[in-house]
């Protein structure tokens, strides 16, 4: 299993997020991302990151940034991170692949009083077979925690799930999004409790490839209520990531998921009420 750690997010974090190419063989491996090997007649493909423009957020608003990819590659994995306060109160709303734009958009709430700053990345691939596949949109009453949408690349061995992200409703915020039995699953708590409130919704979309990558999960940390913690997964020496999320207790929110140059790290906070709520990362990687 991969590492763990406990601190928060540096601008170390961001800087090394300012990768340059990385030559990747496409890798055939097994779901825990041991005894991977070349997939025969995959192709060499090239993965990179690109930092987007930040935003800067005042206390109680909803930012949208994005990091784009250049020509000829196309995005698999994304996230954005917070510069400031490791004990912020941002909050994911959304984080998911836009191919119009060939990038990757986050949504983020800042719920604390102090000003933070929004980093959006993006993994591009040169993999001509990406594409992209939505799930549905599974609906939301006010308050509620679990009622997670999964989006998979169809039936067969023929396309794989290799990355994806999450969309959610208004005052609806990501507590999961990652990968696990051939699907991307999302997952987010409506965090409107009017009981009039109209329903909100969260939607999955998975990016999908005709070459399969294996993925490692780090160990799962426990959050008491109102605490936040990060954690880090590591890919396989030799390997980099080509998507990531993370996966916390229905109540447990993701703060930030962003990609680092050989792994991924997620932060997130315990709203919930439950000192046995969890969170763990997870990485898909492939072959340098």
């Amino acid at each position: 299993m991969g590492s763990v750690r406990t601190t928060a997010f540096t601008a170390t974090l961001l800087a090394a997020a300012l990768s340059t190419a990385l030559p990747a063989a496409a890798p055939y491996a097994r779901a825990d991302g041991a005894g991977t090997s070349a997939r025969p007649g995959s192709a060499v493909r090239t993965v990179t990151q690109r930092v987007g423009h930040p935003a800067i957020m005042y206390p109680n608003r909803l930012y949208t940034v994005a990091a784009y990819c250049p020509q000829g590659t196309r995005p698999t994995g994304g996230g954005a991170t917070v510069e400031q306060d490791p004990q912020s109160a941002v909050f994911i709303k959304d984080s998911y692949p836009d191919p119009a734009d060939n990038g990757w958009v986050v949504r983020a709430f800042n719920a604390s009083r102090e000003v933070q700053t929004l980093h959006p990345l993006v993994v591009c691939s040169t993999d001509p077979s990406i594409s992209y596949e939505t799930g549905p949109d599974k609906p939301l009453q006010p308050g509620e925690p679990n009622n997670p949408s999964d989006a998979s690349c169809g039936s067969g061995r023929t396309r794989f799930v290799v990355g994806g992200g999450i969309q959610a409703g208004d005052n609806t915020f990501a507590s999961e999004t990652s990968i696990g039995n051939g699907v991307w699953t999302a997952r987010a708590k409506y965090m409107n409790f009017d009981p009039d409130a109209p329903l909100s919704f969260v939607r999955a979309t998975a990016v999908c490839s005709t070459t399969e990558s294996g993925y490692r999960a780090s160990r799962t940390v426990k959050l008491p209520v109102g605490e936040v913690a990060t954690v880090h997964v590591e890919c396989p020496a030799g390997q980099v990531p080509i998507g990531g999320g993370g996966d916390g207790s229905p109540d447990v929110l993701l703060n930030s998921s962003a990609p680092t140059p050989t792994g991924w790290t997620v932060r997130a906070t315990n709203k919930g009420f439950s000192n046995d709520d969890g969170l763990f990362a997870m990485v898909v990687c492939t072959a340098s």
